[in-house]
């Protein structure tokens, strides 16, 4: 009775936010560095994503320009695969079926590649485009809020959305993006924070302070990190073939290969 007079609307759980269920607390995860990797050129990191055999990264157009490069996994060579200058910025990258698809920010576009990265008929996303990646048949894109988007790959049309909650509270903020085995994984912007989501229900089920990663960089690596607000982490990957994580942020000299365990 007394959760009656507190909200008389029940069947409207939106109506009444503090009876709606909370999500079980998140597990404290830490990142294990297996092995830290120097980028031949820096990369202003907003997608990351390894296919066909390397790493592949979306870039925005601060402190260069948006295009895709592809990096190489054992010696960290930066090539440069595609080249937009400034007539947009790269955003969220994923390749799925044989298709590459890359955000823009703020211009509404997306591309569409084969595996030759060769242009297809251009996509719209209605919303801003941060993250992106996807799971067995739909894209799942992130837009700065606390949702995740669950996308046809066929034409960006939206199939649902969920909130994503750490408790009772919205995450906002959401950025990089990486699916791996049934979670999904994001940066949070301008944090060090990177979280495990369940798709299912929103909850975040793991959460993990990566700001020990500055303990693996070099003096000169931590100032060049530390001269740019813009410089934060940003690029999750996951590589299949060899079971490890892959850790990065914009404008970053170097890559972080490893794991991540409960705490």
């Amino acid at each position: 009775m007394r959760a009656w007079l507190l909200c008389p609307v029940l069947l409207f759980v939106s109506l009444c936010p503090a009876l709606a269920a909370r999500c079980p607390a998140p597990q404290s995860l830490a990142f294990v560095v297996e092995r830290k990797l120097p980028r031949s050129a820096p990369g202003f990191t907003e997608g990351l994503e390894v296919h066909d055999g390397a790493l592949w990264e979306s870039t925005g157009d601060v402190f260069g320009n948006s295009g895709i490069d592809r990096i190489d996994l054992r010696t960290g060579q930066v090539q440069s695969l595609l080249d937009a200058g400034k007539n947009y910025f790269g955003e969220g990258l994923t390749a799925l079926d044989g298709r590459i698809y890359q955000m823009t920010w703020r211009e509404h576009r997306v591309f569409v590649f084969d595996k030759d990265l060769r242009p297809l008929p251009e996509l719209t996303n209605p919303r801003e485009g941060w993250g992106l990646t996807h799971d067995a048949g739909r894209l799942i894109a992130s837009d700065g809020s606390s949702r995740l988007y669950f996308l046809s790959p066929r034409d960006f049309s939206t199939l649902s959305s969920l909130e994503v909650r750490d408790g009772g509270e919205p995450v906002r903020n959401l950025n990089e993006l990486e699916y791996v085995q049934g979670a999904v994984w994001a940066n949070v912007f301008e944090t060090w924070m990177v979280v495990r989501i369940d798709p299912a229900t929103g909850c975040v089920t793991g959460r993990a302070d990566i700001s020990r990663l500055k303990a693996h960089m070099t003096p000169g690596e931590r100032a060049a990190i530390a001269q740019d607000a813009n410089f934060v982490p940003n690029g999750i990957a996951y590589d299949a073939g060899t079971g490890l994580f892959i850790l990065a942020g914009k404008f970053w000299p170097m890559l972080f290969l490893g794991h991540f365990v409960e705490e």
